[in-house]
């Protein structure tokens, strides 16, 4: 990412080789799954999960603050697109965009789930523009969620290819198009159903809050249940296989992208737009493919009680806590590092020398090791998949029963194992 870090830290400074790692990692994945195999014995997470509802005033005031903290950091955005007076690499759209738009907030939906539905600020424009419009619900039915998968590529795309992504204008031009695009889709197909089919961060984020313990509501009241208990009645829409997958091969791109044997193979093509641009949709494609072969493999191990297409829609949501890991896993040092330049861009938003609260010479405190910072990716990868191992084992336990649902399991397995060993092998390159 241009103007950010990606990493802090690499193989050199390891304290024993990443091998031990990505060893140690796979046992702790393929243990998980023999003991679960041998005392998970029925399904315990198909059932509707118990939940709690609750009117909690520190959620209505949480609620109230991220709307007022998505108006203001969109009309930051646009406005530093305009008022960008020395081109500043800390002007506040790039750390707004890329750090507390993209990463902090859909991060904080794993705690509280509904943050950014109650932050975001085109949900508001939408729903005041085309309050007059009637819902298609027929548009789910045939379009699903592939609008918010292409919108979604297509912001992966702006971060990862286009070289001036951290341009203000860039940025408020980008925001401007994607407002004009969802009210162009609510005038079409209402308000609602523009926002579940088309809008990309409210599918991405909306997918990401199934893991939170509780979440905010849209009316009076919220609603409190366990971790990850929301996950396997996440509703499944066309394209929503796809969109957890894209969520995956963008990432495993970004860490590719950056390592120095993907430079040595790429050598001057890594500077042509076209190149990078399908080297970033090939990555996407051969998660997908990976998946759909371990789906097909489960299949068939099943006696083809189910399709393949079918079995990798069934267990979609098993790959939400990977997708998870890998991103937080692969942005954290940017967000705990890079976030700090927050403090600095509040006081000099839009370039123009100011220091309005005495911290325009702020700069980015480190820690005294960062040793630290390889431990918590490493234990956020392996929880991650962990975690989806037990949701894809209660899955087959639901669809399959019995012996048949552990047969089905291994090459899920082998496929949480190869994530896992690619995901270390990208933090530590």
């Amino acid at each position: 990412m241009t103007g950010f870090l990606a990493h802090v830290g690499g193989r050199t400074d390891l304290p024993v080789p990443l091998s031990f790692f990505v060893v140690g990692a796979g046992l702790a994945i393929v243990v998980s799954f023999v003991v679960l195999s041998s005392t998970w014995l029925e399904p315990r997470l198909q059932a509707d999960y118990r939940r709690t509802t609750y009117a909690a005033s520190s959620m209505r005031r949480l609620r109230r603050l991220a709307a007022f903290g998505g108006i203001a950091g969109l009309a930051l955005v646009i406005a530093n697109g305009i008022f960008d007076g020395n081109g500043s690499t800390r002007a506040i759209a790039p750390i707004l965009v890329w750090v507390v738009f993209w990463l902090a907030i859909p991060f904080g939906c794993v705690l509280i789930g509904g943050l950014w539905q109650a932050a975001n600020p085109f949900r508001r424009i939408v729903q005041f523009v085309s309050s007059d419009v009637a819902e298609r619900q027929k548009w789910m039915h045939r379009a699903g969620v592939w609008p918010a998968v292409v919108v979604f590529m297509a912001f992966v795309w702006l971060e990862l290819v286009y070289p001036s992504n951290t341009a203000p204008q860039t940025l408020a031009v980008a925001a401007a198009i994607y407002g004009v695009y969802l009210v162009g889709l609510s005038r079409m197909v209402g308000p609602q159903t523009a926002l579940r089919s088309g809008a990309a961060f409210e599918t991405y984020t909306g997918i990401i809050s199934k893991m939170a313990p509780v979440e905010i509501a849209h009316g009076a009241r919220s609603e409190r249940r366990g971790w990850l208990r929301a996950l396997p009645s996440m509703p499944v829409h066309r394209g929503t296989t796809a969109f957890v997958i894209a969520m995956i091969g963008t990432v495993s791109y970004d860490g590719i992208s950056g390592a120095g044997w993907w430079s040595d193979l790429a050598g001057d093509l890594r500077r042509e737009m076209w190149f990078e641009s399908a080297a970033l949709v090939g990555s996407v494609l051969i998660v997908g493919l990976f998946y759909y072969l371990a789906s097909l493999l489960a299949s068939r191990m099943a006696g083809g009680a189910s399709s393949p297409l079918q079995v990798a829609n069934s267990f979609a949501h098993t790959l939400v806590p990977i997708a998870f890991a890998y991103a937080f896993a692969h942005y954290f040092t940017l967000i705990i590092y890079e976030g700090q330049q927050l403090l600095h861009a509040a006081s000099d938003p839009f370039g123009q020398g100011w220091d309005l609260i005495g911290t325009a010479d702020w700069r980015i405190v480190f820690g005294p090791s960062q040793a630290w910072v390889w431990y918590v990716q490493v234990a956020v990868i392996v929880a991650g998949h962990i975690a989806g191992v037990v949701l894809a084992h209660d899955r087959a336990l639901g669809d399959f029963g019995g012996e048949v649902a552990v047969r089905t399991q291994y090459a899920m397995l082998v496929l949480m194992v190869a994530l896992t060993s690619l995901g270390l092998f990208i933090l530590a390159g």
